[in-house]
């Protein structure tokens, strides 16, 4: 049974997490992908010497599996809304049109609302009021609807939002995170002509942020817990500079993940090995086209990697992925005589929950 140690990473200064691909910085993602994530370990260890095939031997099981970083407020860890919401509620529910608006609004769920769909309990009846102001009785929403946990759970938000039950529907106000836009110029270096673009970042208010989950194989505890505070201290994502990404760490325990037996709910993004492309057809899930920028030991000139499609976090896959990691290196023409003269990896190894599908 694998073990996840579960981290959480505070950022003082924010996050910016492209989420427009290389054309766009202006939008940021509230979470980090484990595709992202996974490379940013990887290239930190490089810079500490170390061979990248310790972490990805070329046949075989890479040294380190991590989730995607999602958000928690206090000790409630949430998860992504699972893609196919037949599993989460019943047909009737999903035809009720006030239910509807909540779902739509929804994008995370608490850890405990997640074991019981993953166990084959339908949610129906946790779902928080529509109306704001009712005393919500079995669920609970954060954030105007977008984050839903269960009433048991209140107690282990920030000490600040643990409110009597006749409060609680003040919760819905209450925000794991707000985003904010700052001006930025580029100078052309042939005409010195300015362009004035918007920045976004990610804040988390007080006691909260993003965790994810490593199950380590090959790589040991101090090593990782080394590689990790670096990474911290260096930074995480773009807007680096103006001192987003940056973070401190808390490892929060252990959680156990069983072997999927007919079906999983992917906590990762993957990337399927060739003998694993059938299982699509009989899954629930979503892709995510990941591009972006190329940083390289050559001290090159800063290079488009080639784009990728992997399964994206929260979809259901009919068996038990496990994942690959692909090389996005550019190609060029010889004429160009440009190269890179090493692989380029994305990361796309599954980490899953096993789930027990409804239908």
């Amino acid at each position: 049974m694998p073990q996840l140690t579960m981290c959480h990473l505070t950022f003082p200064h924010g996050i910016h997490i492209g989420a427009g691909g290389v054309e766009s910085v202006e939008d940021s993602l509230e979470y980090v992908p484990s595709d992202t994530l996974f490379a940013a370990l990887l290239d930190t260890w490089r810079h500490l010497g170390r061979e990248v095939k310790e972490l990805l031997p070329e046949n075989g099981e890479p040294a380190l599996r991590v989730t995607s970083a999602f958000p928690f407020a206090g000790g409630v860890r949430f998860y992504p809304k699972p893609v196919d919401l037949r599993e989460l509620f019943t047909e009737e529910t999903l035809k009720t049109e006030s239910a509807g608006k909540r779902l739509k609004k929804i994008r995370y769920i608490s850890e405990q609302l997640l074991l019981k769909a993953a166990n084959g309990q339908y949610l129906d009846n946790f779902l928080f009021p529509e109306d704001e102001n009712e005393d919500p009785k079995t669920g609970i929403a954060l954030q105007g609807g977008t984050f839903w946990l269960l009433p048991e759970e209140v107690k282990d938000l920030p000490k600040e939002w643990q409110l009597s039950a006749e409060k609680w529907w003040l919760l819905r106000r209450k925000k794991v995170y707000e985003t904010q836009t700052a001006p930025r110029v580029t100078v052309d270096r042939v005409n010195s002509a300015s362009n004035l673009f918007q920045s976004e970042r990610v804040l988390f208010n007080a006691g909260c942020g993003l965790w994810f989950g490593v199950a380590r194989n090959s790589i040991s505890q101090a090593e990782f817990e080394n590689l990790l505070t670096i990474l911290g201290d260096s930074g995480l994502g773009g807007e680096r500079t103006a001192g987003y990404g940056h973070f401190t760490f808390e490892q929060k325990g252990e959680f156990s993940l069983n072997a999927p037996q007919s079906s999983a709910y992917l906590l990762s993004r993957w990337h399927p090995k060739a003998d694993e492309v059938s299982l699509l057809p009989h899954s629930a899930y979503k892709l995510e086209a990941v591009e972006g920028w190329l940083r390289t030991p050559e001290n090159a000139a800063a290079q488009r990697r080639k784009r990728v499609w992997l399964v994206a976090e929260a979809s259901l896959i009919a068996g038990n992925p496990q994942g690959d990691a692909v090389d996005v290196k550019p190609e060029y023409d010889a004429k160009s005589g440009e190269t890179i003269l090493h692989p380029v990896y994305r990361p796309g190894f599954a980490v899953t929950l096993d789930w027990k599908p409804k239908h």
